[in-house]
């Protein structure tokens, strides 16, 4: 079984049409230690995941690669956007599942939508680091294996002994979900690859080591003291002989501690020299985790000094699983499940202080001091122009002082101080009128109160009233638009539900809209797709 098609796609798989990108924000300076930038914007309106350099600089992944903003002042509108170049050689293709940061070092991982003998499927396009901050950069393909002579699987030494491993062969479903740097090594937690780790970086010999995990009827797995006669590393479904805890999806490294969720819990190592004694593998089953599918993990240090582990934990395939938070106190002796919500709340991702701690949700995003009770915050409107993000789910939050970014599918919103508002958004305008995202998949992208969005963008300098006519294939017209507002000094916008004027959801087919401003009339086409 694919577990829910691989977290909906990676989520990803179904906004990478959401790419900018021509909207630039006014700025002197660049990003000048860094080669590969090639524009200002975000290379993606869909944000994974938020991490700093440093106080100045943010890298973002993104739905179309790697990301970053610069802070001049602790002012909203004093930041900058820019790309790395998404086409160079340095960078993996497609978008952006993973990326870690620490000291010097940033690494991240690619994905693509590709076609196979089994239809459309995903595939893993490889990992980027660099150790100077971004100046210089490596890139490494997907970590596979050699198809070996006979069979389908190879031995790799682990412990002092020799472990049977099915070779995984193939990009495909090979993907790299989570990194983490640990010591000198690169860790990618990958659903087709297993757990892998990649160094030491500061030697010529640096390489791929494949990381063996329990299997899913095992508590542990101690070096040199594996049972040949019945281990073997698949990363196959059980019913075809494998394991789900051998299909990675998060991996954190904490001094000599790895924790690394799969699809069948959460594993604690400890780094014995160039091994890894997995001493405990936590599951819904034998310990208090809400689920099985365990997609991240954040470390909190709270204001009395204790190291509160918390980890993304959704629902498997038990019975009594259930998407919420785990969290452990005391290394994982005992955990706690806490629900941002009253009810079963997939987390995409959390960021967490000594005193709070935010979780980015598929219904918002939410915030508690006590990791019990927590407080939704409203969906992010721009203060100053009315703009709005049109989507319910947040896929990234960061806190920086008293700013609060907050990544969605929908562009990026900073918050300061709880109260103030800007949104910042990319798009690629065709000529004077256009429509975003288009095609529009009224059940998929910018959800809203059950209901899709589609943005229509037009020049509009002289801030003048415009209005939007849709009409169908027959030139039969759907609807009449006419509230729109400013995005910027030049441009205009007004939303769309894909409804006509009785309230029901238009036909998959293509539309004609046309645009009355000054007397004139521009047309765009646009692709509805429910």
């Amino acid at each position: 079984m694919k577990y829910p098609v691989i977290i909906s796609m990676f989520i990803i798989s179904v906004l990478i049409s959401q790419v900018p990108i021509d909207y630039k924000l006014s700025t002197n300076n660049t990003l000048n230690r860094y080669e590969n930038i090639t524009e200002e914007g975000l290379n993606s309106n869909s944000i994974v995941d938020i991490y700093p350099i440093d106080e100045s600089y943010l890298l973002m992944s993104t739905g179309s690669g790697l990301s970053y903003v610069h802070i001049y002042d602790l002012h909203p509108d004093s930041v900058s956007f820019g790309s790395f170049n998404k086409d160079s050689v340095s960078f993996p293709r497609g978008g952006a599942p993973a990326l870690a940061v620490k000291e010097n070092i940033i690494v991240i991982s690619g994905i693509l939508d590709t076609t196979a003998v089994t239809g459309e499927e995903i595939m893993g396009t490889g990992i980027s680091y660099s150790i100077d901050e971004g100046e210089n950069w490596e890139y490494l393909h997907q970590p596979i294996d050699e198809i070996p002579e006979l069979g389908q699987h190879h031995t790799i030494s682990w412990g002092g002994q020799d472990i049977s491993v099915l070779a995984v062969t193939t990009e495909i479903n090979n993907i790299s979900y989570d990194l983490a740097i640990g010591g000198n090594y690169i860790y990618a937690a990958n659903w087709a690859g297993g757990l892998r780790r990649y160094g030491p970086l500061y030697s010529e010999q640096k390489k791929w080591q494949i990381i063996p995990l329990p299997m899913d009827s095992d508590s542990s797995l101690i070096c040199g003291a594996i049972d040949l006669e019945t281990y073997e590393l698949n990363p196959n479904d059980p019913v075809n002989g494998g394991n789900h805890n051998h299909k990675g999806f998060s991996v954190y490294v904490d001094d000599n501690t790895v924790w690394v969720g799969t699809a069948n819990g959460i594993n604690k190592g400890v780094i014995e020299e160039n091994c890894i004694n997995w001493e405990h593998h936590y599951t819904s089953t034998w310990n208090n985790i809400s689920g099985n599918w365990v997609i991240g993990f954040t470390n909190q240090k709270l204001e009395n000094g204790t190291d509160r582990l918390w980890a993304i934990t959704w629902a498997g395939e038990g019975n009594n699983e259930k998407n919420a938070l785990s969290y452990t106190d005391d290394g994982g002796e005992t955990w706690q499940i806490s629900s941002p919500s009253s009810y079963s709340e997939k987390v995409y991702n959390l960021y967490a202080n000594e005193n709070r701690i935010w979780a980015a949700t598929a219904s918002g995003l939410y915030v508690s001091e006590d990791g019990e009770h927590w407080e939704r915050y409203s969906r992010p409107i721009d203060t100053l122009t009315g703009e709005e993000i049109l989507s319910e789910s947040v896929l990234a939050v960061y806190n920086q002082d008293n700013w609060l970014w907050v990544g969605t599918v929908d562009g990026i919103s900073i918050i300061k101080n709880d109260t103030i508002t800007t949104i910042h958004r990319f798009w690629e305008p065709a000529n004077l009128f256009s429509a975003y995202p288009n095609p529009f998949l009224i059940n998929d992208i910018n959800q809203v109160d059950g209901d899709g969005y589609v943005r229509f963008i037009y020049s509009n300098p002289g801030n003048n009233n415009g209005s939007i006519d849709v009409f169908d294939f027959a030139m039969d017209k759907v609807i009449q638009l006419g509230t729109s507002h400013l995005v910027n000094n030049n441009e205009s916008e007004l939303i769309w539900n894909g409804m006509n004027e009785y309230g029901d959801l238009v036909a998959n087919g293509v539309y004609f809209c046309r645009l009355s401003l000054n007397g004139e009339y521009y047309w765009t086409k646009l692709a509805v797709v429910n």
